[in-house]
């Protein structure tokens, strides 16, 4: 049986970090490896990758990355792209290979749009831990069922619109992004009292007293380079919670999230890049690992509670509704949302 107790055993958690309603504990351990690579949001700054639609019409589920760059390139699980016909995020973290092109398994999470407004993507922010949670979940069923990492796009639409109707915030395109930018000020405040903690290499975090996600990295170093929008994503689920009195799990402590992770036997799936997708799923736990070189490069965990709000048997399969009668559904116009047919699922 294959887990990620090696990945977990000599992590320790550290004194927590707190602003309101969102707790962070730091995650400290030696460096895993030596393995190198740059992040994805440095190499697009860079010119060394390239992200763009996957065709000239655009397919929803998938980009393509293509990498000049002499080295690695890693993109995370839950990282937002801006622009070209829609935004997307990933469904699963990749580690682009040396001077490659890859096609990576996205989700829009903007509804609303289905045009250009640049020919290429810039990097974004981190998406909420729920929504990931959300999705983490159908990329599992989705790769067991049929290879593919794919999530439930209808249902990351609904966590996306759901989100922005709990934080306040108003998008013409239905667009997450724009919720991060109506609540800049907020989460500057989140960010200031939240500093990066010396020496972490993962974070445990808890909102309203209750888990929510741990992510860990093989280095500090790299998690000192994505601290603030990881922040930024954590702290735009907080506010979409403040006040909100949390039902069901006890609250459980990081020490007892990775105990318990490490009795999880994972499957191992081929990534879209180097290395392999770990996928686990647990009554009480679901989430992913990329796995490269003996190295767990990004380790990302949920808990694996009532996100559906009803019993699997219920669960719609995986779909895309028609934009028109999303709109209708909702009650917004919005823009044009992604054409049915070619230039979708």
């Amino acid at each position: 049986m294959q887990t990620l107790a090696f990945h977990v055993k000599d992590i320790e958690a550290g004194e927590p970090l707190a602003h309101a309603n969102l707790v962070l504990v730091p995650l400290r351990g030696p460096r895993q490896g030596r393995l190198e690579y740059r992040l994805a949001a440095e190499a697009l700054e860079a010119g060394t990758l390239k992200v763009t639609e996957a065709s000239e019409g655009g397919r929803v589920p998938e980009l393509r990355a293509a990498s000049t760059d002499p080295g690695l390139i890693l993109i995370l699980d839950g990282e937002e792209l801006v622009g070209a016909k829609q935004n997307r995020i990933l469904n699963t973290s990749v580690l682009l290979a040396p001077k490659s092109e890859t096609l990576l398994p996205v989700s829009c999470v903007e509804a609303g749009r289905w045009r250009y407004v640049a020919p290429e993507f810039k990097a974004g922010g981190m998406s909420p831990s729920h929504l990931r949670a959300r999705k983490s979940r159908d990329v599992n069923l989705n790769l067991r069922a049929r290879g593919r990492a794919e999530s439930n796009q209808g249902a990351v639409w609904d966590e996306v619109a759901a989100h922005l109707a709990d934080v306040g915030a108003a998008s013409p395109t239905m667009a997450m992004r724009d919720a991060v930018v109506e609540r800049g000020d907020s989460i500057a405040q989140y960010l200031a009292a939240l500093p990066l903690p010396e020496g972490a290499r993962g974070v445990f975090v808890a909102i309203n007293d209750r888990f929510v996600a741990i992510d860990l990295l093989d280095r500090a170093e790299t998690l000192a380079r994505l601290w603030p929008r990881l922040v930024t994503g954590y702290a735009m689920d907080a506010l979409a919670r403040l006040g909100r009195k949390e039902p069901g799990l006890a609250p459980k402590g990081p020490q007892a999230i990775l105990e318990r992770l490490g009795q999880i036997p994972c499957e191992r799936h081929p990534s879209p890049g180097v290395g392999e997708d770990w996928r686990f799923e647990a009554e009480d736990l679901v989430g992913q690992a990329l796995v490269a070189e003996g190295v767990c490069v990004h380790l990302s965990v949920f808990p694996n509670e009532a996100i559906f709000g009803r019993g699997e048997a219920d669960r719609p399969e995986p779909h895309l509704e028609p934009p028109s009668r999303r709109r209708r559904r909702r009650g917004g116009s919005g823009g044009r949302g992604p054409r049915p047919g070619g230039d979708t699922l």
